[in-house]
């Protein structure tokens, strides 16, 4: 779980710093309203470009460990069940 804390922290930091980065853009780009509107445009496309590969990445390296999980959950109410039905079986020879 320590990855997955990490993979986070990781795609935050580059979400917070496409939003401070954009944010000095504005504030000393010597452009106009339009131009400048057009550059926010291409960065936060470029972002969210970023975003979505490191959220695929976080998620390919997550979904082998929940199917691990599935798997050993899966097999842990099968034992219960097991356990279950023998229990019902001795109760029932008695």
């Amino acid at each position: 779980m320590n990855k997955n804390n990490n993979s986070l922290l990781f795609v935050s930091g580059i979400v917070l710093g496409a939003v401070i980065g954009g944010a000095m853009g504005i504030l000393f780009a010597p452009a106009t309203g339009e131009e400048t509107r057009k550059e926010l445009s291409k960065k936060g496309q470029k972002a969210l470009k970023n975003v979505k590969k490191k959220a695929k990445e976080v998620g390919d390296k997550i979904e082998p460990a929940l199917e691990n999980v599935k798997k050993e959950l899966s097999e842990k109410i099968e034992e219960v069940k097991e356990g279950f039905e023998a229990g019902i079986k001795s109760v029932n020879k008695k």
